[in-house]
This record gives C-alpha cells, sequence and structure tokens, in this order.
C-alpha cells in the first residue's frame, strides 16, 4: 500500500535516492540545473556524482538537498546561479 501512495503523490518526481545518472537520463533538462550547482559544488556534479545518489551528492558537496529537489522537480528552466 505505501509504494502505491508513494506513486501517486510522487509520480515522475525526483527523489533523493535516485543517482545523478537516472535522473540525467530520464529528465534530460535537469542537466542545466545541475551545471547550476557545479561551482557550489566546486566539481562537475556530471563528471564527478554520476553514480551517486543525489542525498549522497547533498552530503559530500554540503549542497541544500531541499533547493536542489526543488530546482529539479521545478517545471521552469534554472535561471542560473
Amino acid at each position: 500500500m505505501k509504494m502505491e501512495r508513494g506513486n501517486r503523490a510522487e509520480g515522475n518526481r525526483i527523489r533523493p535516492e535516485m543517482t545523478i545518472l537516472d535522473i540525467v537520463a530520464s529528465h534530460p533538462r535537469t542537466e542545466a540545473v545541475f551545471r547550476k550547482y557545479d561551482r557550489q559544488a566546486g566539481v562537475c556534479l556530471c563528471c564527478q556524482a554520476l553514480f551517486d545518489s543525489l542525498h549522497e551528492t547533498a552530503i559530500k558537496y554540503e549542497l541544500d538537498l531541499d533547493a536542489l529537489l526543488d530546482d529539479l522537480n521545478s517545471p521552469e528552466e534554472p535561471h542560473g546561479g
């Protein structure tokens, strides 16, 4: 039952347990969002953390996971940062 509720509530939303590779493959526009966070992380996230979960990446590079998720799940294009 829990899975059904989660699927309805979240649909195609990007979640913290997803890897950057999975996110970019499923949602190509998110590559621009990750580029926006590269400067704050001090590395190319798509290069250095491609196989890490979003949660692990946020911890490792001291990123605000909630803000990152909001940006990734936003239907708008990122505004640069």
